[in-house]
């Protein structure tokens, strides 16, 4: 259980997966210095005759790492469960708060995991809530296995639960919006920000630490690049003037209508951070939000970034039977982010939204005439946050609010767009909120006209099905690229335009052009970012729309139309340091990356089967053709 404070562990790789990504490095820190009490306690107490020796303990921490990254590593739900119960036990016994903490600090350090700042600060942040939920979970250890590191074991998932979604589903109603549009209204989406308060021109861009470009963190050695005035394309986040630069020039782009942000605005320093620091962030970004945006309603959510410790957000309760550090002296209660957060956004919410967002940090309003804008937070569905390991069902009742929320607009006759920050398809989404999530926007399809996300830093959408008939495509979720340089991408943002502003407005979305910067040319000598059109969706694809059907229809012409996929391939991978080739894309490399633009729900891989069946079809059918030509 406390190697699941974050991420992925490295030992003996500590180089190697600490360039990988700076959002894997950034949430790594904690398992892969918690795993070893789990480790050490499975080998001293549980397997005694199993001497310590450093082959199995670094089996036991490479099986954390992404498979992709090492694949050939593995551990089994057996050695799992083992060492989950001869922690439990070593607990059971005796064992302190401060026992585990000095352990896992000292065995960090030994081993030289990270530097000793971040084994400490990790491991102080973290181990008392890990301990706490280890004591408190009703989920057996085979439980914990499955779900958490997706072991092999009997039972992976949470238990299951749903939300009441009242029957009389009207017929769906898809509008088609007017050719030519009488009007459009402009939206520009920004995400995962990532703004480094402590970036240092000059500094190193590799470093020891999981992420660099700081003055602490050292100068550069020889071969390593130095961090540049505008940023780095490096595991470091976003200087504040280059921020500030995204924003004035997204700005003098156009001026857009409504401004969504989907979360993660503090930087990637997870062992150091604490509720001040990001809460600095926090408040640094918005401001300059206001600043560059006056009198535009702006529409904010929260990203796993929000938090502190990162990934931790808590459901209705707090903790007076267990002694706690003096940073969690409110219980760990989640006031401390909520009411900050209500502040900040208290010049664009009305008093019942902000109501909501200091209950569970979502909330709904209507921003203009029309149109409904409904805020979630999706860290309640984040297979990070060990509180799900507690309470797991509908966390703050947000999905049945969402429900009551979507039946109230659809009674009105207004269109709704969703906002959030991780994607209900991808893998960190828990399976059940996700399932019940795709429900719900099934039986309000009529009115859901989009969804919009971030937290993959990536530039993709994916497409919601009729879950009784898989190829009928029901809304679409746009997932727009990250702002800050933390997983090798130039800074980039989104306007979407909504058919809107006028009698009939339908508040679906027309088009999508994507913007970015290229910062090793701004950094050179006398040099400045220059954010340039990277594509239209419309313009490139040849779409009428972005509708469900339209983007539906686009990922299965993918498979037929020669050079397609190529193009989708280059647009959305152009912001990325070293684009990689556009070569063909055969029938397994189609499977591969196509299945994600299918796939709206964690726990149901059917639209990505039926996907892999139609290119297996288009395959087959090719090759027909070829031998018959050579008859």
């Amino acid at each position: 259980m406390l190697s699941y404070l974050c991420h992925c562990p490295c030992w003996g790789l500590k180089a190697e997966v600490t360039q990988q990504s700076p959002v894997m490095a950034s949430t790594l820190v904690c398992r892969s210095v918690l795993i070893l009490l789990v480790v050490w306690l499975e080998l001293s107490v549980a397997t005694p005759a199993v001497p310590p020796g450093k082959e199995l303990l670094a089996r036991h921490l490479f099986a954390f790492i992404p498979r992709h990254l090492k694949p050939s590593v593995s551990v089994t739900c057996l050695e799992c469960r083992s060492a989950l119960g001869a922690l439990e036990l070593w607990i059971a016994t005796g064992a302190t708060v401060e026992d585990v903490e000095n352990f896992a600090i000292n065995e960090c350090i030994t081993l030289n995991l990270f530097p000793e700042d971040v084994c400490f600060g990790m491991v102080k942040l973290c181990g008392s809530e890990v301990v706490y939920v280890l004591k408190t979970s009703k989920y057996s250890h085979d439980t914990m296995c499955g779900w958490m590191f997706g072991l092999d074991c009997q039972a992976t998932e949470l238990d299951p639960w749903s939300v009441e979604i009242p029957d009389g589903k009207p017929e769906p109603n898809h509008p088609e919006p007017q050719q030519p549009t009488p009007s459009v209204k402009k939206i520009l989406h920004l995400s995962d920000l990532h703004v480094d308060l402590l970036y240092n021109e000059g500094s190193a861009t590799v470093c020891e630490h999981p992420y660099c470009c700081r003055h602490a963190f050292g100068a550069p050695g020889p071969g390593v690049p130095a961090a540049g005035h505008w940023g780095s394309i490096a595991y470091c986040d976003l200087p504040l003037h280059t921020l500030e630069d995204l924003l004035a020039q997204a700005a003098a782009i156009t001026t857009p209508d409504l401004v969504y942000m989907t979360g993660d605005l503090p930087p990637h320093d997870v062992w150091a951070q604490n509720r001040a620091t990001n809460l600095l962030a926090i408040e640094v970004t918005m401001d300059l939000i206001k600043k560059y945006f006056p009198g535009i309603p702006v529409v904010n959510t929260l990203g796993n970034h929000a938090s502190a410790p990162v990934n931790r957000f808590l459901q209705y309760f707090n903790v007076s039977s267990f002694v706690v550090p003096a940073a969690y002296a409110d219980g760990w209660s989640m006031s401390w982010l909520y009411n900050n957060v209500a502040d900040e956004w208290s010049e664009w919410l009305p008093e019942s939204a902000l109501a909501d967002v200091q209950r569970g940090g979502f909330f709904h309003y209507s921003p203009v005439p029309g149109l409904r804008v409904v805020s979630l937070n999706m860290n309640f569905c984040n297979t990070d946050n060990w509180w799900l390991l507690i309470n797991n069902e509908d966390p703050v009742g947000q999905l049945q609010w969402l429900v009551e929320t979507l039946a109230a607009a659809e009674a009105a006759g207004e269109a709704v767009h969703i906002l959030g920050h991780i994607p209900s398809g991808k893998g960190d989404c828990d399976h059940t909120w996700s399932h019940v999530f795709n429900q719900i926007v099934y039986r309000y399809e009529s009115t859901i006209r989009g969804l919009f996300f971030g937290h993959t830093h990536g530039d993709s959408w994916s497409v919601f099905y009729d879950q009784d008939n898989y190829t009928r495509p029901v809304a679409v979720s746009f997932i727009s690229p990250a702002g800050t340089t933390g997983t090798n991408h130039h800074p980039a943002f989104k306007f979407f335009e909504v058919d809107a502003g006028h009698e009939d407005a339908t508040w679906v979305v027309l088009d999508a052009t994507a913007y970015s910067t290229n910062l090793t040319e701004a950094n050179m000598e006398g040099g400045s970012p220059v954010y340039n059109v990277r594509y239209s969706s419309k313009d490139s694809y040849g779409v009428p729309s972005l509708t469900p059907a339209s983007m539906h229809d686009l990922v299965l012409n993918m498979v037929t139309e020669e050079g397609l996929y190529e193009r989708y391939s280059w647009n959305v991978n152009n912001n990325i340091a070293e684009i990689p080739p556009t070569g063909s894309c055969d029938a397994a490399c189609l499977k591969r990356e196509l299945c994600g633009l299918v796939t709206s729900d964690s726990s149901d891989q059917t639209a990505c089967h039926n996907l892999r069946n139609y290119i297996d079809s288009v395959t087959a059918s090719k090759k027909l053709f070829l031998e018959h030509l050579a008859l």
